[in-house]
């Protein structure tokens, strides 16, 4: 029983359940055709009310607006997704709202009313077909829901505005904004509601007129108003004219008027685009790709750009647009002719700056160029040069510089160079083996030939280990298209082959043809194309010295032309890099992949271009330690001499500012030295343009005292004083002076400036614009003995300005050259008297008063000045001493200080005159006695021998001395005495 009443329950259940569900379903299913069907009668009487146009009344003042017609065949294409029936699709009967504002011609007054009259020409977007197809919609709802055609009263519109950018080809804005349109039938009843995308143009005619021209609606979602500003010039106010556009256009925000006025700016700048066909609407991409495939006309590769043809760029660029890039790109999946051609266009459309940003966008497009880029650059120089330009051109921008590392175009690029520089030094080698076959070699040929070809295979085979198996793409494996080229025929492109590209491809390969079957040898390794014609060569060569000289003289021409185009990748190559080296993270990537020994080979190269980039980029790898002692050990300084002789001007001041990089190392200086760099570097000091850097390496190399005397071999001490003397500025060159000061400390140099009465010039210099420099260049050359009776006329005025002038640096140098001619002749207690210098000695004297520099060099004048007696005595009775004592009190941590001021004491001491003054009058002796004790040695040295003057002169301060003496002597056993006789003392008081 119980069973029975379970499976009674259960059945109920189930039943009750279905019934549940088959209600549930039908509700849904009634309000699906509800709705639709009441979508389907309000869009019916919303259409019906275009056909007799009303003025209907709106909740806010509307502006008139002038329609113009517009044929159903322009504003909806066969494509279009308006061209749809409007019975099955409810987003196409969405989108009709806004479709008509969207396709309508008018003229705005002074403001646009975000309100819009609802009577629109039905004829703009739908013909009368459409129409009749639409009324025999059979519908069946329920009345209750149903709305009549009066109660759609009115549309609003609402737009919200948004970003604003520069158009890429035409003097033009572009405004994104978002588009919202509602059908109302009550104010608070929205019928329609939609937010559709939007496309017009907004064309400015002159700066008075702003006025609307149609578009048709794309299937695009963005919203965007196109500004044209026609009256753009080179004398447009951007200012003025941005004011303008936002006054206008009600899509702009006044907000956004900086932004307007930057972008106008930027356009009124701009080079046209000339890549963009827009006179010819009819003619698609396709018909302008088969024009490129089926005429033949020569194509600006890497070569021709790099050595600015202007010709080859003007007619090349004028027939490749961006708008074909899609065209271009597959010419990349055919023959490899096809392929330069196709990089090529990729290259002209890539140059052009305002196309950079849209190519950034088009990943199938770079990715295309890296592939072919990574599987095919053996292939061809002409393929590899212009797919690199083509990142180059990224590489000239930071903000693109992501795209270059995204697809390790760096990485490759330095596979791409250190394979074509051996493949080149493996040429030139055998071309030097085929010219010398007897001559003496490290190597004999046939060692020398097998190392080459191990070293090569090698490289190759790393090239091949470097990157997994299953990350490796296959070689030449391109995916062939689903479907037949767009020319038509698989064939086209083969036919269409330029004559530039067969005699490019032609010079390659008889060139490498000509250069191996002509150097080979049975033993060498090297394949070639043909045994015979390698046997006949070495016959041709045994037996006629004149066809062997002929034919070495070819080989070697085909080297330059394969050398001139291998240049032209080099160049872009290394541009590249430089211009990501800005980040310090791949620099250093680079240097650990050997970019230094690249950019060092490339040195030997005859183009001046790669020249100047490879030593750019040396100079700014230089500044790194590690790259510099890479440089050092690939012995750079060998290389450089011969870029020195060039003769072009930019090439010699970068490799100036190389070589100054590289003389802050001391090791490199010595080599510049012997390989014979500093006659080089004289001959530019004369040289306006290469002077300024070449005294700086000079004055690098003058810190050396061993190169100091070089110096005197060349002509390089007589330029740079007479450049000093014949200064015409008041300050002198900061560099030049410094050389001329480090040299001045070598005897023979000093000489050679002071001939021909040049140190006249230099002291009326020195004293008439009171130059500190100049003044330190006279004080080394017044060390030396030899010139220092040459000063002698000098020592009045030097004194004189010394209570004239104010600049205490000026001063110091003045003071230093008086403190250095100590000599017989002079009567300094005259010239002490005569321009009353005691006083202002006093003054100087005073701690803290000046600068210790100053104070420092007037105590050494002093200390020159004592060593005459009646200078001694004028200092003891002017208390000169006292003030010195006083200054020792205060300065006795500064040892140069202490130690010049106990010289002047045993300057003074010397003096039987003045020694009982010093020994009774002051306690110079006390403090001498505690000088004695100090740490260093020339204190100590000079502390005895005044000392033992006193004891001399003095009993009871010998006594005192000799004592001090002794506890000095024997400290450390007076300390241990006294250290134990405290010990008992200790014990005997317990």
């Amino acid at each position: 029983m119980p069973v029975v009443l379970l499976l009674l329950f259960q059945v109920v259940a189930g039943i009750a359940l279905f019934i549940f569900l088959l209600h549930y379903l039908c509700y849904i299913l009634n309000a699906i055709i509800r709705d639709f069907c009441e979508t389907l009668i309000t869009t019916r009487e919303f259409l019906q009310r275009y056909e007799t146009p009303t003025t209907t009344t709106t909740t806010t003042p509307t502006t008139t607006l002038e329609h113009s017609k517009l044929s159903s065949s322009h504003c909806f294409k066969s494509s279009s997704p308006c061209s749809s029936s409007l019975s099955g699709n409810f987003k196409t009967q969405r989108r009709l709202s806004t479709s008509f504002s969207s396709s309508s011609s008018s003229s705005l007054s002074s403001s646009s009313s975000p309100l819009l009259s609802s009577s629109y020409p039905r004829e703009n977007c739908f013909s009368s077909q459409r129409q009749r197809n639409l009324s025999k919609i059979p519908l069946k709802i329920n009345s209750k829901v149903m709305q009549t055609s009066d109660d759609a009263k009115f549309i609003k519109k609402r737009w919200k505005g948004g970003s604003i950018e520069p158009h890429p080809t035409d003097k033009a804005l572009i405004v994104n904004y978002q588009l919202e349109a509602t059908v109302f039938g009550d104010p608070n009843n929205p019928m329609l509601e939609e937010k559709k995308q939007h496309k017009s143009s907004y064309i400015m005619r002159d700066k008075s007129s702003l006025r609307n021209t149609t578009r048709s609606p794309t299937p695009t979602k963005n919203c965007q108003k196109i500004i044209r500003l026609r009256s753009l010039s080179a004398k447009t106010d951007p200012a003025a004219l941005a004011r303008e556009v936002v006054d206008k256009c009600d899509l702009i925000h006044k907000s956004q008027l900086a932004d307007v006025e930057q972008i106008i700016f930027y356009l009124k700048n701009r080079k046209d685009n000339v890549g963009v066909d827009t006179h010819d609407n009819n003619k698609g991409p396709r018909s302008a790709i088969a024009s490129h495939r089926t005429t033949v006309r020569p194509h600006t590769t890497m070569s021709t750009s790099m050595s600015s043809s202007t010709n080859s760029k003007s007619s090349d660029s004028s027939d490749v647009s961006i708008n074909h890039i899609d065209e271009y790109v597959e010419l990349l999946y055919e023959d490899l002719s096809e392929r330069i051609r196709g990089s090529a266009m990729i290259l002209q459309v890539a140059r052009n700056p305002d196309n950079l940003e849209e190519l950034e966008k088009n990943e199938a497009c770079l990715s295309a160029l890296s592939r072919v880029l990574r599987e095919d650059w053996r292939k061809s120089l002409d393929l590899s040069t212009n797919i690199i330009y083509i990142f180059f051109c990224f590489s000239t921008y930071t903000k693109f510089h992501s795209v270059i590392v995204q697809y390790k175009i760096g990485s490759l690029c330095m596979d791409v160079m250190d394979y074509e520089l051996r493949r080149y030094e493996s040429m030139r080698n055998e071309l030097d083996l085929r010219k010398n076959p007897g001559g003496s070699a490290p190597l004999s040929a046939k060692a020398s030939k097998e190392k080459l070809n191990t070293s090569t295979d090698d490289f190759l085979d790393l090239m091949n280990e470097e990157k997994p198996k299953e990350m490796e793409p296959p070689r030449r494996r391109i995916p062939e298209l689903k479907q037949r080229p767009k020319s038509g025929n698989w064939s086209s492109f083969h036919s269409s082959m330029s004559s530039s590209l067969i005699k490019s491809q032609i010079l390659n390969s008889s060139y490498h043809e000509a250069l191996s079957t002509g150097a080979q040898t049975p033993d060498s390794g090297i394949s070639t194309n043909g045994d015979m014609k390698a046997t006949s060569n070495e016959a041709l060569d045994r037996n006629d010295p004149k066809a062997k000289k002929e034919e070495i003289e070819r080989l070697n021409k085909q080297l330059k032309l394969f050398a001139k185009k291998q240049e032209q990748l080099l160049r872009v190559a290394f541009y590249l890099l430089l211009n990501m080296a800005e980040n310090v993270k791949l620099e250093e990537k680079m240097r650990r992949k050997n970019i230094v020994k690249m950019l060092v080979k490339a040195l030997d190269r005859q183009n001046i271009d790669l020249l100047m980039l490879v030593t750019t980029f040396l100079k700014k790898l230089s500044i790194v330690g590690d790259n510099k002692d890479d440089m050092s050990e690939l012995n750079i300084v060998s290389k450089l001499p011969r870029l020195f002789q060039s003769g072009h001007t930019d090439l010699v001041q970068v490799t100036l500012k190389l070589v100054f990089n590289l003389s802050f190392d001391g090791p490199l200086r010595r080599k510049m030295i012997v390989a014979g760099y500093l006659p080089m570097l004289v001959m530019f000091i004369n040289d306006e343009k290469h002077h300024s850097i070449a005294v700086k390496i000079l004055y690098h190399m003058s810190l050396d005292d061993k190169v100091k005397a070089m110096f005197t071999h060349t002509e390089c001490v007589q330029m740079a004083t007479d450049a000093i003397i014949l200064n015409l500025n008041s300050k002198v060159d900061l560099d030049l002076i410094a050389l001329c000061i480090n040299l001045s400390l070598n005897r023979r140099n000093a000489q050679i400036m002071v001939e021909g009465n040049r140190l006249h010039s230099l002291m009326d210099r020195a004293f008439k614009y009171q130059d500190s420099l100049l003044m330190k260049l006279l004080r080394n050359l017044s060390q030396h003995e030899s010139l220092q009776t040459l000063f002698i006329d000098y020592v009045g005025d030097l004194a004189q300005i010394l209570t004239i002038c104010e600049d205490e640096a000026f001063l110091v140098e003045c003071l230093g050259i008086l403190g250095n001619l100590a000599l017989a002749d002079l009567d300094y207690s005259q010239i002490l008297q005569n321009f009353k210098l005691i006083p202002w000695v006093r003054d100087i004297l005073v701690p803290g008063a000046k600068l210790d520099d100053l104070v420092l060099d007037t105590i050494v004048y002093l200390g020159t000045c004592a060593h005459d007696e009646l200078c001694a005595l004028l200092f003891c009775r002017a208390n000169v001493v006292l003030s010195l004592i006083e200054l020792l009190k205060a300065k006795q941590e500064d040892d140069e200080i202490v130690l010049q001021i106990i010289f002047v004491f045993q300057q003074i001491l010397r003096h039987e005159s003045t020694r009982e003054y010093m020994i009774k009058e002051t306690e110079s002796p006390a403090y001498l006695i505690d000088l004695m004790h100090d740490k260093n040695s020339e204190i100590r040295k000079i502390c005895d021998y005044c000392l033992d003057i006193i004891a001399i002169s003095d009993t009871e301060w010998a006594k005192r001395i000799k004592l001090e003496k002794f506890r000095n002597h024997n400290s450390q056993w007076l300390c241990m005495v006294e250290s134990q006789q405290q010990h008992f003392d200790q014990i005997s008081s317990v």
